[in-house]
């Protein structure tokens, strides 16, 4: 029987240090995944206040546009990071899965993989 078949639902029989590192883990795994969300955040904020404020100034269209236009790939970057973490995310839940690890013990969020 592989790692992988073997699923426990009583932690009783999980050694204790897995259960620690995995909890440690996920004590690092969700500040990350909430710092790029919160980047996310800022980036549309500034990109918002760019273009407001060339409006509220009654400037030309083409005042900050390269700003506005860098924000914005710095935006997609941000997304980008965010797909990978995602991706990191669940891996590590495939190793949860496989060292039999049940997902509410450790403390992960419901929707989360």
């Amino acid at each position: 029987m592989s790692v992988a078949s073997i699923r426990t639902n009583n932690l009783e029989f999980v050694p204790t240090n897995n259960l620690a590192v995995a909890r440690k883990i996920l004590r690092a795994l969700l500040p990350a995944e909430t710092g790029i969300d919160n980047a996310i955040v800022a980036q549309t904020d500034l990109i918002s206040s760019i273009v407001r404020g060339r409006m509220e100034m009654g400037a030309s269209i083409h005042l900050g546009h390269d700003a506005a236009m860098l924000a914005a790939d710095s935006l997609n970057r941000l997304f980008e990071v965010r797909e990978q973490t995602i991706k990191c995310h669940q891996r590590l839940a495939v190793a949860r899965d496989a060292l039999g690890l049940d997902g509410s013990e450790l403390g992960c969020t419901k929707g989360s993989s």
